[in-house]
């Protein structure tokens, strides 16, 4: 056969020549001659062919033209273009369910099946349906209308409280506690969910997306982006200073110096947030170290690690993110390890309370453990 595409009597033949031979061979012969560069499947590296694959002839020059379900169909999602790249014989070998479905339905909306055709990548599939689909105030508000897309709102966060609480799913589902707390984990944006969803290559590749953004969303570009320059400066130094505030001390670790200041009944210096002389300042090369609880004479550190904060271990996983402090918890452990392994250079030791264990042991008898551990270094 000869390349004859710009004479229509050949592009007529054949166009019809297919329709009524409708093979995969007559397909590919035809590519092979008018298409020689047509894309191929990713997966088999065959010509992209579907059952419903047609020809046809433009009407303006009379040239063959490949319709849809090809290499040459598209999908442009959040502003960049994707191509058909899998045949339809690999498409259901990954999802056999293709079969049994709307072929038009499928190939107009995102899903995972039109998703793995198009290889499109989850993060920008999600982050579209998000902005198209998904149940926020911003795209209630702009099908409703102001007041009552904030009505709706309100009742959606009503009833999203309500089903995701233990009592509800115990109630409908007949739940208990360790079930309600899997179904928890198992939807956190974590790095081993993402895996486990994803694979190794594609869930770090979403992990990475997902910490950038966090990391934006927390950045005075965002704040000035989303509410104006000289509102969103304000709005931004006030979520610093409420989160700096909020992350200096806790009140359960100021009852448990108070409490062990009165039971060691020594007049030693004490240095600590709510005490007179305030926390006591170490200093480096490069940064400064607040204490959490400070004995001078004896040249001894008492730190206070919140379970969250800290990423107590016996809680969090290495790879675990921590949302409130934006990084993971194995980051937070190295931070702290060289925090500690500093301060012992500068004192006689450090000593640490989980705020898990204080909550299990209760206050008498961290305090009562402390006191004997303190006792050790007056002698």
């Amino acid at each position: 056969m000869t390349n004859k595409k710009n004479e229509s009597k050949y592009n007529r033949t054949w166009s019809g020549w297919f329709k009524a031979n409708k093979t995969r061979q007559i397909y590919d012969d035809i590519l092979q001659e008018c298409f020689p560069d047509h894309g191929k499947c990713r997966c088999c590296g065959g010509s992209v062919y579907y059952y419903d694959s047609l020809f046809s002839v433009s009407r303006t020059d009379n040239s063959l033209q490949l319709l849809n379900k090809s290499y040459m169909s598209e999908k442009e999602v959040l502003g960049k273009t994707y191509h058909l790249s899998v045949c339809e014989d690999c498409l259901t070998k990954k999802h056999p369910e293709y079969q049994i479905l709307n072929k038009g339905r499928v190939f107009n909306r995102l899903c995972d099946i039109t998703n793995y055709a198009f290889d499109i990548p989850a993060d920008v599939s999600s982050d579209w349906v998000s902005q198209n689909y998904a149940i926020t105030l911003e795209n209630l508000i702009i099908k409703h209308g102001k007041s009552d897309g904030e009505d709706r709102w309100k009742k959606y966060c009503d009833q999203q409280a309500l089903t995701n609480t233990f009592e509800y799913k115990k109630e409908k589902y007949g739940w208990d506690k360790k079930k309600f707390d899997k179904y928890n984990n198992s939807r956190a944006v974590t790095i081993d969910n993402l895996i486990k969803r994803h694979g190794e290559e594609k869930g770090m590749e979403v992990w990475g997306g997902y910490i950038a953004k966090q990391k934006y969303s927390c950045s005075s570009d965002y704040f000035i982006k989303e509410y104006g320059e000289e509102k969103g400066k304000i709005i931004y130094e006030n979520f610093i200073d409420k989160k700096s505030g909020f992350a200096d001390y806790s009140l359960k670790s100021q009852d448990l110096f108070n409490t062990l200041v009165y039971k060691l009944k020594k007049d030693y210096k004490y240095y600590y947030a709510t005490n007179e002389n305030k926390e006591y300042t170490i200093y480096s090369d490069d940064k400064h170290y607040y204490l959490d609880f400070y004995i001078e004479e004896l040249k001894l550190c008492i730190e206070f690690n919140g379970d969250l904060w800290h990423a107590n271990p016996n809680k969090y996983k290495e790879r675990d993110y921590i949302y409130s402090c934006y990084v993971t918890a194995g980051e937070i452990w190295e931070r702290d390890r060289i925090r500690t392994e500093f301060l012992k250079t500068r004192m006689n030791d450090v000593i640490i309370v989980w705020e898990r264990d204080f909550k299990k042991k209760g206050i008498d008898k961290i305090t009562d453990e402390l006191v004997e551990m303190i006792r050790t270094y007056e002698q």
